[in-house]
């Protein structure tokens, strides 16, 4: 797979994903992505997007300013 960016090689990796929704803040480690060699840019699968995205509605109402949590542990 190439950069969209730069066309560097994109490899197999993790890393971590923020979103601040305003009212809280989440964290999460350790998320599987593709991340290129040349500049860095990361790229995320449709099954990982999903997982994310789910991860996320089920924090949203938390009583808590921020939320950090493994990938791995909650996927």
């Amino acid at each position: 797979m190439r950069c969209f960016f730069c066309k560097g090689n994109m490899q197999a990796s993790t890393t971590t994903y923020m979103e601040d929704l305003g009212n809280c803040i989440v964290i999460i480690k350790k998320v599987p992505c593709y991340k290129c060699s040349q500049c860095g840019e990361v790229t995320y699968s449709g099954t990982t997007m999903k997982q994310i995205e789910r991860i996320i509605t089920q924090l949203k109402n938390t009583l808590t300013e921020v939320a950090i949590v493994s990938y791995p542990n909650v996927a």
